[in-house]
C-alpha cells in the first residue's frame, strides 16, 4: 500500500529529505586536500605556488593568481558562538579549518548581477573535510564551530585597513540565512 503526503498526520508532513549538494555560488571554490595519515600522526599541503610532481597542480592552480596580502589565525574557545555575517567589497578571502577543529560555513550571494544573486551556501570544513574554501568579493560569510576550541587559518587578498576597513555586516540571524546555522540532525 503507498501513501500520499495527504495521509500523513498534521504537522507531520515534513519536507522530502535532500541528497547531494547544491550548486555552489558563482566564484566560490573548494578544493579538497589530501592527508597523508600514519602511526606518528598526519601530513598535509596547505600551500603550493608551483607544481612539482603529479598531484600537485590542483593546489598551485588554486592559489594562482591569488595575490596574498595577509595570513591571518582566528581560535574562537565558547560554545555556541556564531561568528557574524560579513562580506568584502574588495579582498577575497581563502579559508582552512586545520585539524581538528571543524566549523559550518554559511554564504550568501549578495552581488547584484551574479548568475547566483540572493542563493546561499553551506560548506563544512575541518575534521573529516580537509579543504581549501574560497569566497569572492561580495559573498557574505560567517562560521559557527563544530567544535571547541575551533581554528581557522584564512588568506585575505587585502591587508586589514583599520582607517578603511573593507568590511560590511549583515545580521547573523539574517531571514535568507537564519535556519543554515542549525547542526542537523539527520
Amino acid at each position: 500500500m503507498e501513501l500520499t503526503p495527504n495521509d500523513i498526520l498534521d504537522g507531520l508532513g515534513g519536507e522530502t529529505k535532500r541528497y547531494g549538494t547544491d550548486a555552489p555560488i558563482a566564484g566560490v571554490e573548494t578544493l579538497p586536500l589530501r592527508r597523508i595519515v600514519d602511526d606518528r600522526g598526519l601530513f598535509m599541503e596547505i600551500y603550493r605556488n608551483a607544481p612539482t610532481h603529479p598531484g600537485s597542480a590542483a593546489l598551485a592552480e588554486f592559489f594562482a593568481g591569488v595575490e596574498i596580502a595577509q595570513l591571518n589565525y582566528s581560535l574562537v574557545t565558547a560554545s555556541d558562538h556564531i561568528k557574524g555575517l560579513h562580506f568584502h567589497l574588495k579582498q577575497s578571502d581563502l579559508w582552512f579549518c586545520p585539524p581538528p577543529s571543524k566549523l559550518k560555513v554559511v554564504l550568501l550571494d549578495a552581488r547584484k548581477d551574479s548568475p547566483t544573486s540572493g542563493r546561499t551556501q553551506v560548506v563544512v570544513l575541518g575534521e573529516g573535510r580537509d579543504a581549501w574554501l574560497k569566497i569572492p568579493p561580495g559573498v557574505a560569510h560567517g562560521y559557527r564551530p563544530l567544535t571547541v576550541p575551533c581554528g581557522l587559518l584564512y588568506v585575505v587578498t587585502k591587508c586589514f585597513d583599520l582607517a578603511d576597513p573593507d568590511e560590511r555586516r549583515i545580521p547573523w540571524d539574517h531571514p535568507a540565512v537564519k535556519d543554515l546555522w542549525a547542526v542537523r540532525n539527520e
